[in-house]
């Protein structure tokens, strides 16, 4: 369960950066 919150969590870091790089 604590993955799968973990999942959501990283796409949304990754693409952060990724639209200001």
């Amino acid at each position: 369960e604590s993955n799968v919150y973990n999942f959501p969590l990283d796409l949304a870091a990754v693409e952060v950066p990724s639209t200001n790089g």
